[in-house]
């Protein structure tokens, strides 16, 4: 049986899953993207995965104002953050490479169906568009744009990603004890692997990724709840999820589908007809959205034995209250029929771990890209289990059990309050004056002609892919020095470099650069200048 608190966020969720697979499928028609048509066919969905789950949900008075708690305050952090641009904070290649993909849909209203755009867009003409699609529709539904959607988006995803790792809490911990404030432990746990849990997006921008997490952690949910009460509710809430997943970022699908057929296999005690049906109704739409993107993109696979940065999962970087608290709990999960998932999703992350760093291994990568990156996933098992095993040190103090439980979280929760406090915000290396810059620069100036004195070698790589539209495959493109700042300022010292440059702020130039440009545009402290003197430009796309 669901809760209320379940049945909102099963809806909330649909909404999201709905318009990717919508947006998408209507693509794959070779229908233009219509947002107002998918927001109503996503308010349609949400409301009947409502009225499906409500009418049949359990009285579990506070959970729902518990969970709406934890998703309010996860997002208003978040927006905190960010505030008030509300712009991607992330740094790194992957913020170009998505924000580009983000740009075409926005830009088109269809996906990339054109196979000579890989010189521009990469692998990324290949790549999963669902984070990118409902950044674009969200934009669309906000009247603005998918740059200024994006990050938006991925806040909403970690917050009701925060409030279901709290509900599979509240589902798997023993019946006898204070559950609620061991959820919250459970929540509070995500915050130790800071690095992981918002870091993701907040300093790497690995942006699909981020969002599938909400769709993996909601299908996790789904496989709980079917384990313990074998309902058709449950398999087709996995099945939505999961090709919502698929679509967005379909590495997590794997430990998912595991855990599934591990669950299924276990559950004897439903008949074979009911176990049948049920696994159909989470499988085949995963299967039949599977099977349109993979349609001429076999080779796409080869990404399982790239390299790339990634951090490296350590006792600092995990930290170590998840770690303890995280295994002890899996081994309690293991034991007991209701929280076995649990364990059985956690084993299965490592099993597809284990082989994407075989996979990376043969291809002789520098480093097991893949794999490593299994360990953003673990961090919301290894939350749960670690509530899990707090309940056992709870359970055995029946008498002041409720106080123990709600010392713990308070103390927990002023240890991740203090880490916040004192983290830095991050400053996003893109900008709206920026963006202003390279837009007028587009239309006035060839864009191979254009050199970036910004702060950041991020920020120029941005503006050469995302906003100028230069192609990722051309020689200065893959130059690295064409982005370094330092770089870039000793060419505008010297002579006959190329006429143009995109400054981001003109009034910090030095002194000797300032004087001999011609001020051509300028975006509040952004500029486009002209060199003085003589300069020299290729007319080909660079």
């Amino acid at each position: 049986m669901f809760t209320g608190a379940e049945a909102a966020a099963a809806s909330s969720v649909s909404f999201l899953a709905t318009a990717i697979i919508a947006a998408y499928i209507g693509d794959a028609i070779r229908l233009s993207l219509h947002p107002t048509v998918i927001l109503l066919l996503s308010v349609a969905a949400a409301g009947a995965v409502a009225v499906r789950l409500r009418p049949r949900a359990t009285d579990a008075q506070g959970d729902l104002p518990a969970a709406a708690g934890i998703v309010g305050a996860v997002l208003s952090w978040l927006v905190w953050l960010a505030w008030p641009h509300m712009l991607p904070t992330g740094s790194g290649s992957d913020l170009t490479h998505h924000l580009q993909l983000i740009e075409y849909i926005d830009r088109t209203g269809h996906l990339v169906h054109d196979r000579t755009l890989s010189a521009y867009l990469g692998e990324m003409i290949d790549y999963t568009p669902g984070s990118h699609l409902v950044a674009v529709l969200v934009g669309r539904w906000l009247r603005t744009d998918g740059l200024h959607a994006g990050y938006p988006t991925v806040a909403l995803s970690i917050a009701l990603k925060a409030g279901i790792a709290f509900l599979i809490a509240l589902r798997i911990l023993p019946r006898g004890t204070t559950r609620r404030p061991l959820a919250l432990f459970a929540v509070l746990l995500l915050f130790v692997p800071r690095a992981y849990f918002a870091g993701s997006f907040t300093q790497h921008w690995f942006f699909a990724q981020v969002v599938a997490e909400l769709f993996a952690v909601t299908m996790w949910w789904a496989i709980v709840a079917w384990d313990q009460d074998a309902t058709a509710g449950a398999a087709a809430m996995c099945g939505l999820a999961g090709a919502a997943l698929f679509l967005t970022w379909p590495v997590w699908l794997g430990p998912a589908l595991m855990t599934l057929a591990a669950i299924a296999l276990l559950g004897r005690d439903v008949p074979m007809s009911v176990r049948a049906r049920h696994m159909a109704l989470a499988g085949v739409p995963i299967a039949a959205v599977a099977a349109i993107h993979m349609s001429g993109r076999i080779g796409a696979a080869a990404i399982a034995g790239t390299s790339g940065f990634v951090i490296s999962p350590t006792a600092a970087t995990m930290g170590w209250p998840l770690l303890v608290a995280g295994a002890v709990g899996t081994v309690r999960t293991a034991l007991d029929r209701r929280s076995r998932a649990v364990a059985i999703f956690a084993g299965a992350i490592v099993l597809q771990a284990a082989a994407l760093a075989a996979v990376a291994a043969r291809a002789q990568s520098d480093t097991p890209y893949l794999a490593l990156k299994m360990f953003y996933l673990m961090i919301y098992p290894l939350a749960v289990a670690g509530a899990a095993a707090v309940s056992l040190a709870v359970g055995r103090t029946a008498r002041h059990g409720s106080v123990l439980a709600w010392t713990i979280t308070v103390a927990l929760g002023a240890l991740v309050a203090r880490d916040l406090a004192l983290a830095p915000r991050p400053r996003p290396v893109i900008s709206d004056s920026l963006r202003d810059a390279g837009r007028w620069t587009l239309a006035h100036v060839p864009p191979q002609c254009v050199d970036y004195l910004v702060a950041d070698d991020d920020s120029a790589y941005w503006l050469h892919l995302a906003v100028l539209g230069n192609p990722r495959a051309s020689p200065r493109s893959l130059d690295s020095d064409t982005f370094e700042p330092r770089l870039a300022l000793i060419r505008w010292v010297l002579a006959g470099g190329l006429p143009y440059a995109i400054v981001e702020d003109f009034d910090a130039l030095p002194r000797d650069i300032r004087t001999n440009v011609d001020v051509l545009a300028r975006f509040e402290r952004a500029a486009v200048v002209k060199r003085r003197g003589a300069s020299s430009c290729s007319q080909r796309p660079s």
